[in-house]
């Protein structure tokens, strides 16, 4: 692990660590309540897109804050990314109360690792190190023999009280020295689903994806800006041309009719 990487890391556990502190405690899983909390200080935009790179965005203008999530993505994954998201917010606002400019100023310095630092932020925040321990020593420790086979079982209950990726508990547990094996941490969600069929496990909708889109604060937020004059019809085309390309295309037909009048004008004067 390289020191700007270890740095990352640390600024951004003390940095989930106050989050949690600040605002719903560390003893319990956040789980989907993680999208609400973000939208007690941004606008949510849910997308639905086929392109498996895509996970989830920030995006600010003039002030204003949108979080774009995408719902092709497994609920599990999705949460992750929310939190993931949640890391470059709080570096906005002062989601971190009385610690915000400290973490901020701290994420400024040379060559820090933000990306590494959200991934890290997105673990703590989601899967405490106080609940993890209990659980894990719950579900393992306290048998009789603790062994592998208990280790998967674990990793599968874990995973869907806090509501988490397969893959992102067991890298929680190997950063907390619970996992029993580090061969779970090279496991894709194929081999966890394989997993979870042949143990007998009940399927969770948590696999699956809720596909939908709904960004209609995003577009009213937009013609606002446009109605004041804030914004071009050309800016306000570019801006909604992924999430409501529907408007785009009104926008861009309300920019062309402007120039031809603008023309007609011209040379009728």
């Amino acid at each position: 692990m390289s020191k700007q990487s270890s740095l990352s890391e640390v600024i951004a556990d003390n940095a989930a660590d106050v989050f949690l502190k600040e605002n719903v405690g560390s003893d319990i899983f956040i789980g989907s309540d993680v999208e609400n909390l973000i939208a007690k200080t941004a606008q949510v935009i849910y997308q639905n897109i086929d392109d498996p790179k895509f996970l989830g965005a920030l995006i600010n203008y003039k002030d204003k804050c949108f979080v774009v999530l995408n719902t092709h993505q497994d609920l599990r994954a999705r949460y992750y990314s929310a939190a993931h998201e949640m890391w470059h917010l709080a570096l906005e606002g002062s989601m971190l109360g009385r610690q915000s400019e400290v973490i901020k100023t701290a994420a400024t310095q040379e060559d820090f690792d933000n990306e590494r630092a959200a991934d890290h932020f997105a673990a703590a925040l989601m899967l405490p190190k106080k609940i993890v321990v209990n659980t894990w020593y719950k579900y393992v420790q306290q048998q009789e023999a603790p062994n592998p086979a208990l280790a998967k079982e674990a990793v599968v209950r874990i995973a869907e009280v806090s509501s988490m990726p397969y893959e992102a508990v067991c890298r929680r547990l190997d950063e907390l020295h619970l996992l029993m094996s580090r061969d779970l941490l090279r496991w894709t969600r194929e081999e966890w689903m394989a997993y979870l069929e042949q143990a007998g496990f009940p399927p969770s909708p948590l696999d699956n994806a809720a596909n939908f889109k709904q960004f209609a604060g995003l577009s009213s937020f937009i013609k606002k800006q446009v109605d004041k004059g804030q914004m071009t019809l050309m800016e306000a085309a570019n801006f909604l041309t992924n999430s409501d390309p529907k408007q785009a295309i009104n926008y861009l037909k309300l920019r062309k009719e402007k120039v031809e009048r603008q023309l007609s004008e011209d040379e009728n004067g």
